[in-house]
């Protein structure tokens, strides 16, 4: 399995994902901006673990099905531990990511 940092538009009102914690192929997700265009859409990102972009995408559309305009898929090292200060771990993270090690 590898990292992956992914991105996209989420077109809903309520940009949370369909369970909570969200599946298990997500270390961690956030909103990280949002466009008041035509219809209101949340900029959100994840750390995802999967095989390749295409089940990165699959995992992310799991809790997200309506994920669209993917904004970047960028694949991470094997001992990524996620993006950094700007988007802390929430707390049901560090197990997860210690359950994947």
């Amino acid at each position: 399995m590898s990292n992956y940092w992914i991105s996209w538009w989420q077109p809903t009102d309520d940009y949370r994902p369909l369970t909570f914690p969200p599946n298990p192929g997500v270390m961690g997700w956030w909103k990280s901006g949002e466009t008041m265009d035509e219809k209101p859409k949340s900029s959100l990102c994840a750390w995802v673990v999967a095989k390749n972009e295409d089940e990165a995408m699959e995992v992310v559309l799991k809790d997200w099905p309506e994920a669209e305009d993917w904004r970047f898929i960028t694949p991470q090292a094997d001992d990524w531990d996620g993006p950094g200060d700007r988007f802390p771990l929430p707390d049901w993270s560090p197990k997860r990511k210690k359950d994947e090690d």
